[in-house]
């Protein structure tokens, strides 16, 4: 198969220091609406680094950056020409950026992984395997399958409108076998006649988290 080249970039939220003249009126307006200083500061922070990272690739001015959002919800650049995906948990921000479709998703360890919330998120076969993990490995496992689910879910545009539990992403019960290589662990999935393939095992990660990117894999 063909490498897929994409990148990604982590942030920590709590510490930028925000330039509000980069922001758009209506990316002020949503900080605005937030309910508290914390994330009214992640949410622009998340913004700022958004257009700071894509303003340095396309070698553009990150204030006039334009975007819309497609009728699935999901943000894309106006100008078309470089896909990317935002995702942050708590302070911890993620973005990935290539040359086709993608989602990203970070994801603090789930605190309270119980039985319940498993059998929302995994696909029988995955239930069955993550059950028959010792108690200590079922955090981690649960987790990873989330951001996998989620960063899947997100690159074909659905958001949670397909659940969790009806699609598969297998080998979400094994830890990258080190840091810095995105193909250590990867996983595929088929819909509507697309493939994707996502990637986890990036360097970056902070303690305690978990992250995962999914992209267009095209033909073959």
């Amino acid at each position: 198969m063909v490498p897929i080249a994409f990148s990604v970039r982590f942030f920590d939220l709590d510490a930028v220091l925000v330039d509000e003249a980069l922001l758009s009126a209506e990316e002020r307006e949503r900080v605005g609406r937030k309910a508290t200083p914390v994330l009214r500061q992640r949410q622009a922070a998340s913004f700022q680094c958004l257009r700071l990272t894509l303003g340095e690739v396309l070698g553009a001015d990150p204030s006039s950056l334009c975007f819309r959002i497609e009728a699935t919800g999901k943000p894309v650049l106006a100008c078309g020409g470089l896909h990317f995906n935002v995702s942050h948990s708590g302070g911890v921000g993620l973005l990935a950026w290539g040359p086709r479709e993608l989602g990203a998703d970070v994801e603090a360890l789930i605190a309270r992984p119980s039985d319940s919330l498993a059998e929302e998120i995994l696909a029988l076969p995955e239930l069955e395997a993550w059950r028959a993990l010792p108690t200590t490995l079922r955090q981690a496992a649960l987790t990873r399958a989330w951001t996998r689910k989620e960063a899947t879910l997100k690159a074909i545009g659905s958001g949670l409108r397909i659940p969790p539990r009806t699609i598969e992403v297998g080998g979400f019960w094994h830890e990258p076998d080190a840091p810095g290589a995105p193909t250590t662990l990867r996983w595929t999935h088929e819909h509507e006649g697309r493939r994707w393939q996502g990637f986890e095992g990036f360097n970056g990660v902070p303690e305690g988290y978990r992250a995962a990117v999914c992209i267009e894999a095209g033909g073959g």
